[in-house]
């Protein structure tokens, strides 16, 4: 299990591994379901409090203003100010982004495949805690594990069709190739946050590859269709 932020008290932020289980959301099995229950159990979180992402792959963000409804759907990320609600969303090459801003009492968490990305799913997310009054200079982010550029192949002409701003040669890999181009899309992740005045001192990137982890994280990319997924939460809470 990830734990991100462990030096601030009054927030939780975790995300689950293989030895977890699949965490999938939709069309659950009573096994998934029961690994859901047990790993935030071990959090000491009842679900009854967790909010989870529909994810689309898109760039829409919604707050959070009660646990009632379960599932958010339409959005790749979430944001709240109330406190004992936990924000989830599920990943399994995608980048999770965590989003914390602590005097003001903000979180928010970010669903970032590579459609994500290029559409600023993270400074979309950042905007809509910032008009709900967090200051950018004292958001803290953890960007999650997610698939590094060494597996991140495109075809040249998606990148062109879709990239916009982000085909530009600084993100493209060298050695990348009309049939693969390589993607830095970690690199673009943390350009976004500076170019949106985070701080790198309240930036924590893990750096681990879903991909490469074969015996840690799963992969939709090296899984196949059947892949399993992980989850990822956060939330703040009542001390």
């Amino acid at each position: 299990m990830y734990n991100f932020f462990p030096q601030k008290d009054d927030v939780i932020a975790r995300m689950s591994t293989q030895n977890d289980g699949n965490m999938r959301l939709r069309n659950s099995s009573k096994s998934t379901l029961q690994n859901r229950c047990r790993f935030f159990a071990k959090n000491h979180i009842d679900v009854k409090h967790v909010v989870s992402a529909g994810l689309v792959h898109g760039t829409n963000v919604e707050i959070v203003e009660s646990s009632e409804q379960k599932i958010i759907e339409g959005a790749d990320a979430l944001v709240t100010r109330m406190k004992n609600v936990f924000l989830s969303l599920t990943i399994a090459d995608c980048f999770p982004v965590f989003f914390y801003e602590q005097e003001k009492k903000i979180v928010g968490i970010a669903h970032a495949g590579w459609r994500g990305v290029v559409g600023e799913i993270v400074p979309r997310t950042i905007n809509v805690m910032i008009r709900e009054g967090a200051d950018p200079h004292k958001i803290c982010v953890a960007i999650g594990p997610g698939v590094s550029l060494r597996f991140c192949d495109f075809d040249f002409c998606d990148v062109i069709k879709y990239f916009g701003f982000y085909n530009q040669d600084k993100y493209i890999v060298e050695g990348s190739t009309i049939n693969k181009v390589k993607v830095d899309l970690h690199k673009i992740i943390l350009d976004q946050l500076r170019h949106h005045d985070i701080f790198e001192e309240n930036i924590y990137d893990c750096a681990d590859c879903t991909y490469a982890n074969q015996h840690k994280l799963f992969s939709a990319r090296r899984d196949g269709e059947e892949y399993c997924v992980m989850m990822s939460f956060i939330g703040m809470l009542s001390l």
